[in-house]
C-alpha cells in the first residue's frame, strides 16, 4: 500500500509563505490547478493584500515574500476568499515566528 498525502476535505485553504528581503508579495496557485477556474485572480488578490497587511501591521512593510495558496473544494464564494485572507495572514505571522509555515484553513460561513 502506498501513501497518499493528505489532502482536506471540503472548501479549505492551504497557505505557505517564504520571506524575501525585496519588498512585495508574490501569490501563485499550487501545482494542483488551485487557480483554474473563475474568480482565481480575485483569490490570490485577497491573499497577497493580507500578507502585506500583516506584513505592515507587525512593523515589517519593508518586508516581503511568495505566498504559495492550495485550495481545495468549491472556488469563487465569498468564505474561501474570507479563508484566504486569514490563511495568508497566519502563514505570514508563523513564519515570522519561526515556525512552520503550512497553515490550513476551513472555510466557514459567518454566523448572522
Amino acid at each position: 500500500m502506498t501513501a497518499r498525502p493528505h489532502r482536506p476535505r471540503g472548501r479549505t485553504v492551504q497557505a505557505r509563505f517564504q520571506v524575501r528581503e525585496s519588498p512585495g508579495v508574490t501569490v501563485a496557485p499550487a501545482d494542483d490547478g488551485a487557480g483554474d477556474t473563475e474568480g482565481r485572480d480575485t483569490l490570490l488578490d485577497t491573499a497577497r493584500r493580507a500578507a502585506e497587511r500583516t506584513l505592515a501591521e507587525v512593523g515589517r512593510g519593508y518586508l516581503g515574500g511568495h505566498l504559495e495558496l492550495r485550495t481545495a473544494g468549491a472556488r469563487g464564494h465569498r468564505t474561501l476568499h474570507r479563508a484566504a485572507g486569514r490563511a495568508a495572514a497566519l502563514a505570514v505571522t508563523a513564519t515570522l515566528r519561526g515556525d512552520d509555515t503550512g497553515v490550513t484553513v476551513r472555510a466557514t460561513r459567518r454566523p448572522r
